[in-house]
């Protein structure tokens, strides 16, 4: 009767155990497939100063941020997890007093449009192209971008020399020469099943935890990150649809040759860098100035690849320096 009793047992335990992993199965899938909560933005994002617009691109509509009149300067923010022009919201109303600044979100980040469409790094280049044509007219804008976003008004730059009189690059990258290779395998595996990415993306990527330990990795001293920061970055991380434009960055579809684009610049360039060792290294950065015809190279004293961030005094000094009329853009 014993041996019979612990038999039955058994069934059972395992029958339960079998229905529990069913049932976090289904858990886990009707997480996947429910639409993300969208969170009021944080009022933050953007200077009170700042009137808020709307562009409408062939890609989707673009928010962006706008004060001052003169020669347009936009700032285009880096491609990460919860990016938006919130990068700069602490250097570019700095500017606003001799330029017309312009901020915008990139399509698919921030307050932006975030369509499920797979876009790569031309696409980015021609909706930057179409809100220059719309937003500036005939005068020629200085850009100034970070990382990746960096990278796409190179790219712009080079398919349109017409549209841009010159580039401030914070740390460009085109990812495919380097960065890409440094995420976990089975990140760009997953971005390429829909369904496992959006799990992945909506119950841990995209975490308050997730984003402060990815924050906290592109600054030197970390004690530098506001709650401000973090609490913007996740509110974007969250939004509805926002994680379709990092299964396109961890896939691998915004990856191009930055090299290339580079050497095919007829503008000046002035290139941004931070002084400790990281990706993409200082040497990159001297790798680019070869390149280019027209540049310089800066290098700023213990920031990370999150600098307009980690120490936005050290940006607006660089900035105006380098926006003072009297500089000549050499290389060296």
């Amino acid at each position: 009767m014993k041996r019979m009793f612990r038999k039955e047992n058994k069934k059972l335990v395992g029958v339960g155990l079998g229905a529990g992993l069913a049932g976090a199965f289904v858990l886990a899938l009707k997480y996947a497939f429910w639409p993300a909560g969208k969170s009021p933005m944080p009022e933050t994002i953007s200077p009170a100063i700042f009137a808020t617009k709307v562009q409408h691109t062939t890609l989707g509509h673009v928010i962006y941020h706008e004060s001052g009149s003169g020669q347009p300067l936009i700032f285009v923010h880096s491609v990460c997890l919860g990016g938006s022009s919130f990068e700069w919201a602490k250097v570019y109303p700095e500017f606003a007093g001799r330029f017309r600044v312009v901020a915008p979100d990139l399509i698919g980040f921030g307050e932006s449009q975030r369509p499920s469409a797979r876009f790569s790094a031309a696409d980015y280049a021609q909706m930057l192209a179409e809100l220059i044509r719309e937003t500036c007219g005939e005068q020629k804008p200085i850009v100034v971008g970070s990382g990746l976003g960096a990278g796409f008004c190179v790219y712009l730059a080079s398919q349109h020399p017409e549209l841009v009189g010159r580039l401030i690059l914070h740390m460009p990258t085109g990812k495919r020469e380097f960065g890409f290779g440094r995420l976990r395998r089975s990140t760009r595996v997953a971005a390429h099943v829909e369904s496992l990415q959006r799990f992945l993306y909506r119950n841990y990527q995209s975490s308050r935890e997730a984003v402060r330990n990815w924050l906290a990795a592109g600054f030197v001293d970390a004690s530098r990150l506001s709650e401000e920061a973090v609490e913007v970055y996740t509110t974007c991380a969250q939004q509805s649809g926002a994680e379709y434009a990092i299964r396109n960055f961890h896939s691998g579809r915004l990856n191009f040759d930055l090299e290339t684009r580079m050497g095919l610049l007829k503008l000046p360039v002035t290139l941004l860098w931070g002084s400790e060792p990281g990706q993409p290294s200082l040497e990159m950065g001297e790798r680019l100035l070869g390149i280019v015809p027209h540049g310089n190279l800066v290098v700023i004293p213990r920031v990370g690849a999150l600098a307009p961030m980690e120490d936005p005094d050290a940006l607006v000094a660089v900035l105006n320096e380098q926006l003072n009329p009297d500089l000549h853009v050499v290389k060296g």
